[in-house]
């Protein structure tokens, strides 16, 4: 026999051999007939659902989703499917709650003390560059996203959730216009200024034996939340303390600079060409075009649905009834 038909025969042997020995291969990694490959998959489904399930309890309670968590308390012992059952539980997510896992930023080393940081760079360890922690961010097209649609979760009450969000997002907004940094005097002229310096709305409103809260005890809960960030330490040898508060990781997601501006354009009933001149420097967020409106406007542009006018609309409502009102009364007389 030639040498080159040899060689073409054994070249063709190499290859069957091969393939066999990858089929050998791919039966000992798998090793699952089809029934078991289907429960293996209706066991990934589960745990995906596990995942959501899990994800939306943490959110309700202002949890971080850490992934150390996800592999403890959802994964057990399908721990190597982490990549896959997180996408399909992000899938699942966008789609039926019209939310996704957002990982959390890491901590700033700038709003480290000067012994933290002397403690970091003692240490050997290599810092980390991602937080392994996540939140749920709402995903849905800004036309949906309206009170009408998005009400506030009845944690205790509609109207306490209400009133916390409100809160945090007004600080948030403050510290964040103040250049990201805001010494604790300062923060607490402008809690007297909002009538907030000594007790805060109760979050069970509805409750009428129930107190309002003090001030401290709801900066305390936005700080554990991750929604503040406050940076204790000594001006100088002596005992006197600088205290400065910062946007916690968890703040950072929900009221970016984009809801701070959003925020900035409700507080002055809508937006002008000075406003937006204004947010763009403070903020760099995205150009808007200026949309005013004046006492005649029946409605803003940007109105709530019926049945909430929003506050500036509220506002002018109640201005023209009460000058209705006086004009009713001229008459008579």
């Amino acid at each position: 026999m030639p040498v080159s038909q040899r060689r073409q025969r054994q070249a063709v042997q190499d290859d069957e051999d091969e393939d066999m020995r990858q089929a050998h291969s791919d039966v000992e990694n798998d090793g699952n007939t089809p029934m078991e490959d289907d429960a293996q998959e209706e066991r990934i489904n589960q745990t995906v659902k596990s995942l959501v399930r899990y994800a939306l309890a943490c959110e309700f309670s202002r949890t971080p989703i850490r992934r150390d968590g996800i592999r403890d308390r959802v994964l057990g012992e399908n721990g190597k499917s982490f990549k896959k059952v997180f996408a399909r539980a992000q899938k699942q997510l966008r789609a039926t709650f019209g939310m996704e896992m957002v990982e959390l930023p890491i901590k700033d080393r700038s709003l480290m003390t000067r012994e933290q940081k002397r403690r970091a760079a003692k240490s050997q360890s290599q810092q980390a560059t991602t937080s392994n922690s996540y939140v749920l961010v709402s995903v849905l097209p800004e036309q949906y996203t309206v009170p009408a649609i998005i009400t506030p979760s009845k944690v205790q009450s509609a109207e306490g959730e209400a009133s916390y969000v409100a809160l945090y997002t007004t600080i948030i907004a403050i510290i964040t216009l103040s250049g990201g940094g805001l010494s604790d005097p300062r923060l607490r002229r402008h809690l007297t200024r909002l009538n907030l310096a000594e007790n805060m709305p109760s979050m069970n409103p509805n409750d009428e034996t129930a107190p309002s809260e003090k001030a401290d005890v709801v900066l305390q809960r936005m700080i554990k939340q991750g929604y503040l960030v406050r940076v204790t330490e000594s001006k100088t040898a002596g005992d006197e303390e600088a205290t400065t508060w910062y946007v916690g990781p968890r703040g950072k997601i929900e009221v970016d600079k984009e809801a701070v501006a959003a925020f900035v354009r409700n507080v002055y009933g809508g937006s002008s060409d000075e406003l937006e001149k204004k947010l763009q420097v403070s903020l760099k967020v995205k150009e808007r075009k200026p949309e005013v409106f004046g006492e005649g406007a029946e409605e803003a542009p940007d109105a709530p649905p019926d049945g909430d006018p929003g506050p500036s609309n509220r506002r002018r409502g109640r201005r023209r009834q009460a000058e209705a009102e006086e004009e009713d009364e001229d008459d008579d007389e």
